[in-house]
């Protein structure tokens, strides 16, 4: 599979790949193990498949409704469409990753300073310290990170403030980057290194304090619009809809009579606003 990958990734524009510099740092970030050219292969794989795909489904469907030449125009926009499409999500999908591992980075920082902190602070050598984070670092969601400093210093040679300077840059979380920084800087400099990661910790809670309160009070608000949107209104519009069709069977709102909107309503637009209004809360709920 993988060489057939590298075969497809040949397809692709040469000028193209050229500037294509930062997808091949985002699948770093995202931690999608799989190589550049590689990756390619699958965006060309998968923008081959999805038009051929829909081309075929689209003129089976289409020739029981319609002639042959509106069928196949109209089969050949949506393969043009589901295209595009494709390719779109398959150049961005490593946008997804990276965003997804940000957030849970960090959400946990503050666990990771005071980590750092209370090993630093007992005497232990700083590589010793990225080991012991390497351990447990699936707990706070960088074990990924941790352990590729603990595989350049290993396997490559690398110094320990070259790696944690790697891992910076490759980072899906700047502030994690920072954070990393800051402790080269405090090993070429000799500074307080315990003393810095315990004031780093302290002011990722303050943070993490402030986005929770934020969170909070933009629940209430949305809290507020589910009472509204999915419960009192729905209420009111079922109630309106059934006094006007029993008032008259001929009264009709934009062609469609009451008890057709009023299926509507019930088993459609109540739950479609309920998915919206969940589908928000998931999206601004800070992960733990």
């Amino acid at each position: 599979m993988l060489a057939f990958l590298l075969k497809l990734s040949r397809l692709f524009p040469k000028r193209l790949i050229s500037r294509l510099d930062k997808l091949k740092n985002n699948l770093a970030k995202a931690s999608i193990r799989i190589s550049f050219s590689a990756y390619l292969g699958l965006v060309v794989l998968v923008s081959l498949i999805a038009p051929i795909v829909t081309f075929s489904v689209s003129m089976v469907i289409s020739s029981f409704f319609l002639e042959i030449v509106p069928s196949l125009a109209i089969s050949v926009l949506i393969a043009l469409l589901a295209f595009a499409v494709s390719f779109g999500v398959a150049y961005a999908y490593p946008y997804f990753g990276i965003s997804a591992r940000k957030r849970n980075i960090e959400a946990n920082l503050p666990l990771i300073a005071n980590f750092l902190s209370v090993l630093s602070s007992s005497g232990m050598p700083p590589e010793r310290v990225i080991r012991s984070l390497a351990n447990v670092g699936d707990e706070f969601n960088v074990g990924d990170e941790a352990r590729r400093i603990v595989a350049d210093i290993e396997l490559l040679g690398l110094d320990l403030n070259i790696a944690l300077k790697n891992a910076a840059l490759r980072s899906p979380s700047p502030k994690f980057g920072l954070l990393l920084d800051g402790v080269v800087t405090s090993s070429h400099t000799g500074g307080d290194m315990a003393g810095y990661l315990s004031n780093e910790a302290d002011k990722y809670k303050k943070t993490r304090k402030q986005a929770m309160k934020s969170f909070l009070e933009s629940l209430s608000l949305l809290a507020e619009a589910y009472v509204t949107f999915t419960i009192a209104l729905p209420l009111v519009l079922v109630i309106m809809l059934s006094v006007m069709s029993f008032a008259g069977g001929g009264a009709f709102i934009g062609g469609v009579d009451p008890q057709s909107l009023m299926l509507l309503v019930t088993f459609i637009l109540t739950p479609a606003a309920v998915a919206v209004l969940l589908l928000i809360v998931d999206s601004m709920t800070p992960p733990r």
